[in-house]
């Protein structure tokens, strides 16, 4: 090479040292420049500022080069007290693409995805559906007409039946079926003295439970349903009743676990006896709070006592809010509340922090505006009519001319609303299954998804998933029991997915099940998070596969004499028959010998006369009786023939 030419190759190799170094002196951001961020959105509903709180954490993902395909992630931990996750969108108000978790796409900008949550429908019954139920004595019961022609003065259920007491006739209580049809009529005495406005009823431990008057926070007055007599409850020491707010000071609730309690006026976050902030009893800064004060009734009818059992913070934006109580119910997740003529709201009861709205159906719960219920659609902040509980908005004439008095059948699973000027008539929502709450506890096991029996065949590797085991809620699995529970590993891939292996590899022909029929049964305990356990059987069945079979070399036992009979003896691992061979011919006493014994130890003999003396080679080959098995020839086995040491 040239001087030159050298030169050449040193300032080329030069330039590209310096290149190198500088790319590789680059941020790793500009050779991988675009980043998608997650937001957990916890102060919006569609696209409503609504306050709220996220639990968990949101999830995160590395910078990736343009036109990478990304995956986006799923919801993880991430949860907002009382919404369903529904996915993500390039918009916090959810009005721009959408993407759920697993989708993909090609990335050419950063950009931030924001979780899109929407409304249970058990937090929206008012204004999506139901029927409005008119009250009949269909049947003619005695003094049945008391119950018709009247307004409502508190409405209950004992999950099956409705209950409620009569304007014209305050001193008895009406007992009707969730169509509306009388069953019975009860005068309760001493309880036509008791105020029949402003004072809710509510069903539990055989009483229908009614606040005496909105004074008297110390006691309240239990209807034996068995005698239907009035009796006074004593509320225990230190723990009074809230005073309640608006017309309806004498609210009263009553949880599916069968708590009872009452909601109180709200105080702003500043004067909040528990403080400021998001934790367990504090008012969130900038909001109102009014506390929801349970009891936890033992016994029933006139012996029922009452101890305190939780106090639940209710936050809400608007001071003062409901101006007009008309009346409270739960499920024991969510708490609704209404405001006569007007909406209503919901929360999503915890205990563990403040009680956020789920749907506000009331606006901005001040100015009249015109009612467009948005129930239907599980968004929020709209105007949902009470008064026409079906569809929320106004008709004419009106469903109910003064929706009053709230409840809910927990049996029925539905929600109660009186007429309070009407003619005995009352709205009966949709049924709708809440979500696990405080007041609502999860008592439902997980269930599997999978199918009860799954096929492998035989000699399957022990990294080799037997069977997949699935279920519908996040929690443990083991294997509990079964006959052959012992032979498997139970290998977790997510908390609803496992996977069992065989510790050994099945073998058809040798099975180790119970029986020894190749069915192996394996019991699977699964366990959530509270304590809900399920078990099921599920069976592995080992199907055959055609396999070579396997054929020792031949041996002897001792010395091998010339023309001396001599034992010949092979063993293999299928059943069937064996010919013996001399240096590759046939040793006539020996073309089909069979095989005896037991899988996998077959044995066959050849008793043989060797007639020349040297080294001679033997071998075999099996010709199988299974024909999964093919046939085999053993490796030759070689040795010495002897000249016999004695005459004959």
């Amino acid at each position: 090479m040239s001087s030159r030419a050298k030169n050449l190759t040193r300032v080329l190799t030069a330039l590209a040292v310096g290149l190198s170094a500088t790319l590789s002196s680059l941020p790793v951001a500009q050779a991988n420049p675009f980043t998608i961020s997650y937001d957990a959105n916890a102060n919006i509903v569609g696209a409503v500022a609504q306050k709220g709180i996220t639990t968990g954490s949101v999830p995160t993902s590395s910078p990736q080069a343009s036109g990478t395909t990304y995956t986006v992630l799923g919801q993880g931990t991430l949860a907002r007290q009382g919404f369903t996750f529904a996915g993500w969108n390039t918009s916090s108000t959810g009005t721009g693409t959408t993407y759920q978790p697993g989708s993909t796409f090609a990335i050419a900008s950063s950009f931030t995805l924001f979780a899109i949550w929407t409304v249970p429908s058990a937090a929206r019954l008012i204004g999506n559906g139901g029927a409005i139920i008119n009250v009949a004595n269909t049947n003619s019961v005695t003094n049945g007409s008391f119950c018709l022609s009247a307004g409502i003065r508190g409405i209950t259920s004992d999950g099956t039946d409705i209950y409620f007491r009569p304007s014209t006739n305050p001193g008895y209580i009406c007992r009707t079926t969730q169509n509306g049809v009388i069953v019975s009529v009860h005068l309760v005495t001493g309880l036509a003295a008791v105020q029949s406005d402003s004072l809710a009823l509510v069903f539990g431990n055989g009483c229908l439970y009614l606040r005496k008057d909105s004074s008297t926070l110390n006691s309240i007055y239990c209807i034996a349903i068995s005698n239907w007599s009035l009796n006074s409850i004593s509320l225990p020491a230190g723990n009074p009743m809230p005073a309640g707010g608006g017309w309806l000071n004498g609210n009263f609730i009553q949880f599916p676990d069968g708590r009872i309690g009452s909601v109180g006026t709200s105080t702003a976050a500043a004067s909040w006896s528990g403080g400021t902030g998001t934790g367990a009893g504090q008012c969130p800064t900038s909001m109102f709070c009014k506390t929801l004060r349970l009891y936890t009734p033992a016994g029933t009818g006139a012996s029922t006592t009452l101890t305190y059992s939780a106090d639940f913070v209710l936050a809400d934006e608007i001071t003062g809010w409901p101006s007009d109580d008309h009346g409270i119910a739960t499920d024991g997740t969510y708490l609704y509340q209404i405001r006569h003529a007007r909406g209503y709201k919901v929360w999503a009861l915890q205990t563990t922090s403040p009680s956020f709205l789920v749907f506000n159906g009331d606006a901005n719960g001040i100015a009249d505006t015109t009612p467009a219920c948005g129930a239907t659609t599980g968004i929020t902040a709209t105007y949902c009519l009470i008064s026409n509980p079906v569809n929320g908005a106004v008709t004419t004439p009106t469903a109910l001319t003064n929706s009053t008095y709230f409840g809910r059948s927990h049996g029925l699973g539905k929600y109660l609303v009186g007429d309070y000027d009407g003619a005995s008539r009352f709205w009966l929502s949709e049924a709708a299954t809440p979500p696990p709450g405080p007041g609502n506890p999860d008592i439902t096991p997980p269930s599997f998804t999978n199918s009860d029996t799954f096929t492998v065949t035989e000699n399957i590797a022990t990294s080799f998933n037997a069977a997949t085991i699935t279920i519908n809620d996040s929690a443990t699995l083991v294997i509990a029991a079964g006959n052959d529970g012992s032979l498997f590993n139970i290998i977790k891939l997510d908390t609803a997915t496992a996977y069992l292996r065989f510790k050994a590899s099945p073998d058809f022909e040798g099975p180790t099940d119970v029986g020894t029929n190749n069915i192996y049964n394996i019991t699977i305990t699964t366990t959530d998070s509270v304590g809900n356990a399920a078990s099921r059987v599920f069976f592995i069945i080992v199907t055959n596969a055609n396999e070579s079979s396997i054929t020792s070399a031949p041996v002897v036992v001792g010395d091998v004499y010339k023309g001396t009979v001599t034992t010949i003896t092979v063993t293999v691992n299928a059943p069937g028959s064996v010919r013996f061979l001399l240096k590759g011919k046939k040793i006539p006493a020996c073309l089909a010998r069979p095989t005896s014994g037991n899988y996998p130890n077959y044995t066959a003999t050849c008793q043989w006369k060797p007639p020349v003396t040297a080294l001679q080679t033997l071998t075999a080959e099996l010709t199988p009786s299974d024909s999964s098995f093919a046939r085999s020839t053993s490796a030759p086995s070689s040795f010495w023939v002897l000249k016999r040491s004695t005459r004959r």
